[in-house]
């Protein structure tokens, strides 16, 4: 194991050592004889019995939370089980007989069931995120084995803090949902499960940080290029996507826009999961919902949700959603404009967020509406393109409102807007609202084809009356009765005070439901507080005390005034010092703060770390103000406030002190106030003291007390910014690290959010030498810039910011008293011409030194793009046409001039001597990572001739040679081989490349690479010798032994696969007693090109009979659970694939409808499943085109065919059977565009053409549609449209014609004006003279004569003035410089590389959605050579002409090839629309839904 990863055997013997002590069940001994299958543990649910359809519903709810657990735990334990070596059982099967332990003792209680789906839906909702990066742990290792590590122990303890809830709950043999969902230590191992996730989400950096020169590298794919395993996981997700061309468009808005709106999902998510069924039934006869929501009446524009917290407003809103949605069924693409778009304002949760933006914005939510809505709306899509080539600058936020939504009001489309949490916004932020909802109202009647709801508080409903919209107002309190009654019923129910079934406790519990029901008037949050002080009481009189007082008036406020009296009682100084720290920080930090977050701010703040973890005193002395989410490690606790009501509780009592200040003495110390207190006691008797009141007086006393409970909202943002300084400008020890963190990202935040004009003087002042330090001292320098994705090179924001208060007297008040070089570098800094890039000149010498002197390939990249945003700065506002860049950008998104300008920049500043061998292999490994391999070469070559022993050049040439591009030239791997043979032999000697990595480390990873590259050039002998002697040295390590099998196969030794294999099927693995090969089955069982390779290697040599007994051996062994491989999804994965084989290459009709019977079982039995896995989109495709190939098979009217055609229906339906919307990451199957094509396809396969019109009208319709503007840019989504539908018609004349109407739109006039279109049938684009030299100079060289290349000397001892790559505009592109192209960005699909930007020889495919192949592929598909599940053999194909001059000149003359007939395209359209139908299209009539025919 890695040294640098925690000893994770030591923390599960821990783990199974606390089960064992809590449930007397030993995982540690025997776990596989003990442990169950997954199916097993689901079948548990099966027996048990339901008295009532009610209950049922609960059982197979449990059983469904329970199932996705077990798919999550088993596909984490996949990778965990890489992390560590366990003599007594794998991480996943421990996981799962810890389950089937919870479960067994479950059932002894009534409503086990409740508590079950509750507390598993959490865990698999967190843990399902983390299943996407399984094909590719070999890659993350080490920290995606962390985090799932981690995750499994968490479960682990989740259920043995379960079953110590039950054991201290033996009276709850009728409890629900309040035992694992009200115990704060299960709530807290659940927020770690979360927490978690945020280091999830940094996973996929880590695929760049990882696969590099360091030994972290891909045990078996060596130093290739790790954009291919980015593109990998984004790819393997959903083959069931919008079409390429469509997703590029789509790629390009989205980058355009800026949408970021996770956290909006995540919460209308929650909300959804949240909503009982039944609840929000009012909706269905409210007059004036349904008036609103209807899109044919344009009488009401704006809907107005009032209540204050409790009321459910977040709720209501997810039931308007879900409601809209099924009236107006969004994804599809025809011409019913009707589109639902939501937006929740929330506070930034994630840690992975890259933004330092102060909280939620309006203009954030306008992206996100427009973003949701040119998904659904195919026009409105491209008005949005046409405007962002006219400009991508949407202006200021009125501006923004115009474009996006004013400018379309008059078209023929409604859009249903929703906004919810308007209470986050700032005061400000709520003056723009109501400002656009008045510019709104001044588009008159088209104004109400913007239908927006919007939730509010109280005291905003009034302000969004008054604007000049007709506005319905609807208060929550009136219209949730049934759901508060229904509410507090269940919560009743579950308190253990009224659990006792005598005739006084069901009189005592109709009493307080009633009382509540009528006392909290539509407050639900408010109901929960009550209930939770009524469940401790003891006496019945208590408890209808609490009622009475609810009913006169008791709220919310009340009981948080009572907390703080409380604690102002028990607190000592120490522990009252903390909690006010904690609020402070908790109320108005960006984002939701952990417990190892808050230790190093108390720590920061103190100077000194607690013995205790914070988690105890935040649990045992602070649990009225703050919720824990996390395992019982201080570090991974999430802690947010209880309700939020406790922030607008001191907001108001700040104000109210604020405003008494001028009048009011000096406060009273606590202790001052008990001395007081303890005389008064002394004189007074008790009756009379409490009479007159003294009690609750010397409470408010001590509550307005300098050390009582207190926050201080006035600077509270300069409070948290000195903190952030502190922790980047002072030196620490590593408990810092948790501030220093937070401070990167959101230090700019809090700077932006100072009003100097309130804030304390002493703050501000404290505020002014650390802001010159974090831009002066070199190791602030570089803390503060440790962030990759916001480095201050990029904070443009954030440097306006630390100006504005350099420009303060107030804050420079003690950097005018300190040192004169500090103040007269901060008049330089204000009376430079440009104060923004002056600030950063001297963090500019330190990245540039790191840049050209660091070791990690990742640094050096890192330290570039930290360059590259302040050379771009520096250029976007000396008055030339670079636009500023924003965020940091991707690294295939650098050009060769931008490295050379960083690189001019870097060389002015003579920092670095530039001919050093470092700093030419650090500008050459830059060219390199950004896929500018010709001048990568060039400067590693000029690196080795000045020191040809220099190592780190010599492996970072060798994968410069074998880094392949999508464009340029291809790798060449003898010369890799020959550089890299040159290390091996250096590093066998004892030399080390890097210097923290063992030469024996890093000489497994050179030979790793050898192997590879002598299979790319068919040297199969040696790469087989080298494999074998790895795989003898590390007989386990299963992903080398796949490169082997890869090899193997490539060289067509087909035996040595199926021996190989047969060999690992003798072998049993000692950890889970199964044979090798089922494990490497599970291993795999995600990778397309392992099922391909293994199919067809055992189809050559005549063994189908035998690869069918292991896939049957490998699925049952997954379904008996009993290692890590063995969850069920792997188990749904396997089925698939071995349902592919059955289909594709089975012998009888049997093994056919075998086929599909599996297939259909995985969309059944995964269609409740919110991750919506790849396996069910697969399947999903591959029976659309068997059910419509056997439905044209069986003829029409035939009852095979009828029923064949309404199973397509389930790919058209949402995940609970509701029509699906494209709020789905992954998609839920097929859209109805796409149902509608097939369909269309079979009909007029089938000879009924007219209801093929039927079905493809809707998309004729579209595609005319599109057409019809005056923006020709955009015609091609037309065409395309009109293709697709023209094709599955089968009216090919007519679909060539229209794939042929897109043509290149660039490149074309200079090939005009040389080339004959008449006599030439195919004109290829001009190579210039230089080009050609130039692409002849960059051919390779293999041998020393590439280490004294470029005109350097022999020994390398001349001085190089500067670096002086070739004069190359883009390295590897130059000569494609005039390449035509288009707009369209299709790919083949046989994964070539071939890639169509205009209609070019193209094979479509007539039976798939949007699959097409060139030439060459389609040969290697129609042997069988494809190396991925994609397509069919005997489909039939469309052939789209090669392009040719003569088809541009027809199309720039407004003419089209139809058959062998020219038309004019618009006599050629009219034509259509007259043959199908369109011609007195009523434009402002919705034609009705195909739907239903559907």
């Amino acid at each position: 194991m890695d040294n640098k990863l925690p000893d994770l055997q030591v923390a599960w013997v821990d783990a199974c050592a606390k089960f064992k002590e809590a449930t007397g069940f030993d995982l540690a001994a025997s776990p596989e004889s003990k442990s169950v299958n997954g199916l097993d543990i689901v079948n548990k649910f099966n027996a048990k019995k339901a008295k009532n359809d009610e209950a049922k519903q609960k059982i197979d709810r449990a059983k469904t939370a329970i199932g996705n657990t077990i798919k999550a735990v088993q596909r984490v334990g996949t990778i965990a089980a890489q992390g560590v070596s366990m003599v007594f059982g794998s991480p996943a099967t421990i996981t799962m007989s810890c389950i089937s332990f919870l479960v067994d003792a479950g059932f002894e209680y009534k409503n086990i069931a409740h508590n079950i789906e509750d507390l598993f839906s959490q865990i698999a909702t967190i843990m399902e995120r983390f299943q996407i990066y399984r094909d590719h742990e070999q890659i993350m290792a080490p920290p995606m084995i962390r985090v799932a590590h981690r995750l499994l122990l968490a479960v682990v303890s989740v259920c043995r803090l379960c079953i110590e809830s039950m054991n201290r709950n033996p009276v709850k043999k009728f409890f629900s949902i309040a035992l694992f969902s009200s115990d704060g230590g299960i709530r807290a191992q659940l927020g770690f499960l979360k927490s978690l996730e945020a280091e999830e989400l940094q996973m996929k950096g880590t695929l760049t940080l990882v696969a590099t020169e360091t030994n972290k590298r891909d045990t078996a794919k060596g130093f290739e290029e790790i954009k291919a395993a980015e593109a990998k996981i984004a790819s393997s997700v959903s083959q069931l996507s919008a079409s390429s061309t469509d997703q590029k468009v789509l790629n390009e808005l989205n980058d355009k826009l800026g949408v970021d709106d996770a956290a909006s999902k995540a919460e209308h998510r929650a909300c959804q999961d949240k909503l009982v069924s039944g609840s929000c039934s009012w909706l269905r006869s409210d007059t004036q919902y349904l008036s609103w929501s209807d899109a044919a009446n344009q009488q009401e524009s704006l809907l107005v949700l009032g209540g204050d917290e409790g009321y459910g407003k977040s709720f209501t809103q997810a039931a308007i959603i879900r409601d809209l949605m099924m009236r107006y069924p969004q994804g599809r693409h025809d011409t019913s404009r009707v589109s639902v778009a939501y937006y929740y304002l929330t506070r930034v949760s994630k840690r992975d967020t890259h933004s330092s933006k102060t909280g939620p914005s309006i203009k954030d939510a306008l992206r996100s509406w427009a973003w949701q809505i040119l998904n659904n709306d195919l026009f409105y899509r491209k008005d949005m393109t046409a405007m962002f080539k006219q400009s991508s600058d949407l202006g200021d936020l009125k501006e923004t409102w115009q474009k996006l939504f004013l400018n379309h009001a008059d078209k023929d489309a409604s859009f249903f807007l929703l906004l919810d949490g308007t209470h986050e916004l700032e005061a400000t932020e709520l003056n723009d609202l109501v400002t656009l909802l008045k510019a709104l109202s001044s588009v008159g009647a088209n104004a109400y084809r913007l239908k927006i709801m919007i939730t509010s508080r109280a005291q905003f409903v009034q302000r969004l009356i008054q604007t000049p919209l007709a506005t319905s107002t609807m208060d929550l309190r009136d219209k949730t009765h049934i759901d508060m009654e229904k509410h507090i019923q269940e919560k009743a129910s579950t308190l253990a005070i009224f659990q006792k079934e005598t005739p006084q406790v069901r009189d005592l519990k109709a009493q307080v439901c009633s009382g509540l029901l009528e006392a909290v008037n539509g407050n639900f949050l408010l109901a929960d507080t009550k209930l939770r002080e009524i469940s401790s009481k003891y006496d019945a009189e208590e408890v209808l005390q609490i009622v009475e007082r609810t009913k006169e008036g008791a709220n919310m406020n009340d009981s948080i005034r009572e907390d703080i009296h409380q604690a102002n009682r028990t607190l000592n100084a120490r522990e009252m010092g903390n909690l006010n720290t904690l609020l402070l920080w908790v109320m108005y930090a960006e984002w939701w703060l952990q417990n190892y977050e808050l230790e190093s701010i108390l720590f920061v703040q103190q100077g000194r770390s607690s013995l205790q973890p914070l988690y105890n005193e935040i649990r045992d002395k602070f649990s009225a103000f703050f919720e824990l989410n996390g395992e019982a490690d201080w570090q991974f606790f999430s802690v947010n406030l209880k309700h939020d009501s406790i922030k607008e509780y001191f907001e108001n009592l700040s104000e109210e002190r604020h405003s008494a200040e001028t009048t009011a003495t000096k406060t009273l110390t606590k202790g001052e106030i008990f001395m007081v207190k303890h005389f008064v006691e002394k004189l007074c008797e008790q009756d009379i003291y409490e009479r007159l009141g003294f009690g609750d007086f010397f409470d408010q006393k001590l509550s307005q007390s300098d050390t009582g409970v207190t926050v201080d909202c006035e600077n509270a943002h300069a409070t948290i910014a000195l903190g952030c300084l502190r922790a980047l400008t002072e030196i620490f020890s590593d408990e810092a690290e948790g501030l220093a963190f937070y401070a990167r990202y959101q230090l700019a935040s809090h700077l932006k959010q100072i009003d100097l004009d309130s804030v304390d003087p002493r703050l501000k002042a404290e505020l002014g030498p650390r802001l010159v330090k974090l831009f002066r001292d070199t190791p602030a320098i570089q803390k503060s810039n440790e962030s990759a994705w916001l480095p201050w090179s990029y904070n443009d924001d954030g440097v306006r910011e630390v100006l504005r208060l350099f420009r303060s007297s107030a804050v420079m008040k003690k950097v005018t008293g300190s040192e004169a070089k500090d103040q007269e570098w901060v008049h330089a800094i204000l009376d430079h011409a440009a104060p923004e890039i002056a600030l950063l000149e001297d963090a500019v010498r330190v990245k540039g030194n790191l840049w050209l002197t660091s070791e990690s390939s990742d640094d050096v990249l890192k330290h570039f793009l930290w360059l590259y945003g302040y050379h771009n700065k520096v250029e976007s506002t000396s008055g030339s046409d670079v636009e500023r860049v924003e965020e940091v950008p991707s690294k295939e998104q650098i050009e060769v001039e931008d490295i050379q300008g960083v690189l001019q920049m870097v060389q002015g500043l003579q920092i670095s001597e530039l001919s050093k061998p470092m700093s030419l292999r650090n500008v050459g490994v830059t060219y390199r990572d950004c896929g500018h391999i010709t001048v990568a070469i060039h400067s590693l070559d000029q690196a080795l001739a000045i020191d040809t022993d220099y190592l780190l050049a010599r492996v970072g040439l060798a994968l410069a040679y074998a880094q392949e591009t999508s464009q340029g030239p291809g790798a060449d791997w003898k010369a890799a081989l020959y550089h890299n043979d040159i290390a091996i032999e250096r590093v066998k000697t004892g030399v080390r490349i890097f210097s923290d990595v063992e030469p024996e480390a890093q000489l497994e990873f050179l030979l790793m690479d050898k192997a590879l590259w002598l299979g790319k050039i068919g040297q199969y002998e040696e790469s087989r010798k080298i494999y074998k002697d790895l795989l003898q040295k590390a007989p386990e390590n299963d992903e080398l032994r796949l490169e082997c099998i890869y090899t193997f196969y490539d060289a067509q030794y087909y035996t040595d696969v199926v021996e190989m294999l047969q060999a690992l099927g003798e072998e049993v693995d000692q950890e889970t007693q199964k044979t090798r090969l089922s494990r490497f089955f599970h291993a795999h069982v995600s990778d397309h090109k392992y099922h391909s390779t293994v199919f067809r290697a055992f189809k050559q040599v005549g063994h189908m009979l035998e690869i069918k007994g292991h896939y049957q051996r490998a699925m049952e062994d997954a379904s008996k659970e009993k290692n890590k491989q063995n969850s069920t999804t792997t188990y749904y994965d396997l089925t698939y694939y071995y349902a592919v084989m059955l289909y594709n290459h089975g012998n009888t009709a049997t093994e056919k409808e075998e086929a599909i019977k599996l297939w259909e079982r995985i969309i059944t039995l995964t269609k409740s499943d919110h991750n919506m896995s790849e396996t069910r989109i697969l399947s999903a495709r591959r029976l659309a085109k068997v059910y419509i190939a056997k439905a044209v098979e069986a003829g029409r009217g035939s009852a095979l065919a009828t029923e064949l055609l309404s199973k397509l229906q389930i790919f058209t339906t949402g995940l609970n059977g509701e029509n699906s919307d494209d709020d789905d990451d992954w998609g839920v199957g097929l859209s109805r565009a796409h149902v509608r094509s097939l369909l269309g396809r079979y009909h007029s396969a089938a000879g009924e053409i007219e209801k093929a019109r039927e079905q493809l009208r809707p998309d004729i319709e579209v595609g005319i549609k599109l057409l019809s503007d005056d923006d020709p840019e955009n015609d091609y989504q037309g065409y395309l449209k009109l293709s697709d539908a023209l094709m599955y018609f089968g009216d090919d004349a007519n679909a060539i014609a229209a794939w042929c109407m897109i043509q290149p739109t660039e490149g074309l006039p200079p090939l005009n004006t040389t080339s004959d279109s008449k006599s030439s049938p195919r004109a290829e684009p001009e190579i210039a003279d230089a080009d050609m030299s130039l692409l002849a100079a960059n051919g390779s060289t293999v041998g020393p004569k590439s280490d004294t290349s470029l005109g350097q000397t022999k020994n390398g001892s001349e001085e190089l003035s500067s670096f002086q790559p070739p004069p190359l505009k883009r390295s590897n592109t130059s000569f494609l410089a005039r390449k035509l192209t288009g707009p369209l960005g299709n790919q083949c699909d046989g994964r070539c590389g071939r890639a169509w930007t205009y209609a070019d020889d193209i094979y479509v495919c007539r039976e798939c959605i949007d699959v097409q192949f060139d030439e060459r592929c389609l040969v290697k598909l129609r042997q069988g050579e494809i190396g991925r599940d994609i397509c069919d053999r005997d489909h039939k194909f469309m052939h789209v002409p090669a392009w040719d001059l003569a088809s541009a000149e027809r199309a720039h003359q407004g003419k089209v090839l139809v058959g062998d007939q020219v038309l004019e395209v618009n006599a050629w359209l009219e034509g259509i629309k007259r043959e199908w139908g369109l011609l007195d299209t009523d434009h402002d009539e919705v034609k009705p839904s195909v739907d239903a025919a559907v």
